[in-house]
C-alpha cells in the first residue's frame, strides 16, 4: 500500500475555540491510482492534501507513506521524504519569473546531492519533452500560456521521480480549453503509471480521476470508483 491514514485527527486551536479539520480519516490509495479529493470550503479537503504532501502532521493517528511511518520522523527525515516520494502541482504554478522553463524544473535537483550541472539539464530535456514543451524549455513563464506554465510545474514535479504527484486545484487557472489539456497530460500519465492525487471543486475535473472522494465536516463521507478504478 502506498499510503495508508489510520483515524487521523487534526485540530488547530482558536483563541478557546478548538477546530477539528479532520475528524477520524481512515484512508488507503495503492500505487497507480488516479484519486480526486471533493468537498466545500471547510469541509478538510486541504487539511488532508498537507498531511498527504508531509507538509504538515497529525494531531494524532498514524500515517504511513511508501512504507515510512511519517508519524516517528524528524523534521529533516520527513523533509527528505517529501522530497523524494512527493511532486507537488499547485493552482498558481509557483514558477520563479526570472529563470527559463529548464531551469525551473531543475530547481528539485538542485537540493539533492551527488546531480551535476549537466545531469540536471539532461533530466529536465526528458521531462519537459514528456509534458511535450522540449521546444519551450528555453523561456521564461511570461513567454508562456498559462497551460504551458502548467506544464512546466508538473515537469518540475517529476524530475524526481515521486512516487506520488499531488495536484491541488491543478486547473484553477486555466481555461476550458487548457484544462483539457492539462487533464489530458494526466491521463497519460495515469496510464504510464504515476499515482495521481488531486483536490479539486470542480466536478468535470474530478470525473477525470478514476476514483472520488467526498469530505464533509473533516470525514469522507463517501469514496466512489468510477471510470474502471477500484476502492480500497
Amino acid at each position: 500500500m502506498l499510503i495508508q491514514l489510520q483515524d487521523i485527527k487534526k485540530t488547530y486551536n482558536m483563541g478557546s475555540e478548538k477546530i477539528h479539520a479532520l475528524n477520524g480519516v481512515n484512508l488507503s490509495i495503492s500505487k497507480n491510482e488516479y484519486v480526486a479529493i471533493m468537498g466545500s470550503s471547510g469541509s478538510g479537503k486541504s487539511t488532508l492534501m498537507n498531511l498527504l504532501g508531509c507538509l504538515d502532521r497529525a494531531t494524532s493517528g498514524n500515517y504511513t507513506l511508501t512504507g515510512y511511518d511519517t508519524t516517528k520522523l524528524g523534521a529533516g527525515a520527513l523533509a527528505k521524504v517529501r522530497n523524494e516520494q512527493i511532486g507537488f502541482v499547485f493552482q498558481s504554478f509557483e514558477l520563479l519569473p526570472r529563470l527559463n522553463a529548464a531551469r525551473n524544473v531543475e530547481l528539485p535537483l538542485i537540493y539533492s546531492k551527488g546531480n551535476q550541472w549537466r545531469s540536471r539539464r539532461k533530466r529536465a530535456k526528458e521531462v519537459l519533452d514528456r509534458v511535450g514543451l522540449k521546444d519551450r524549455m528555453y523561456h521564461r513563464p511570461n513567454q508562456l500560456s498559462g497551460g504551458e506554465r502548467q506544464r512546466v510545474a508538473i515537469a518540475r514535479a517529476l524530475i524526481c521521480q515521486p512516487s506520488i504527484l499531488l495536484a491541488d486545484e491543478p486547473t484553477g487557472n486555466l481555461d476550458s480549453k487548457n484544462s483539457e489539456s492539462i487533464m489530458a497530460l494526466f491521463d497519460q500519465l495515469y496510464n504510464e503509471g504515476q499515482t495521481i492525487i488531486m483536490v479539486t471543486h470542480e466536478e468535470n475535473i474530478a470525473a477525470f480521476a478514476k476514483r472520488i472522494i467526498r469530505m464533509k465536516d473533516g470525514q469522507i463521507v463517501s469514496d466512489e470508483s468510477v471510470n474502471g478504478g477500484s476502492v480500497h
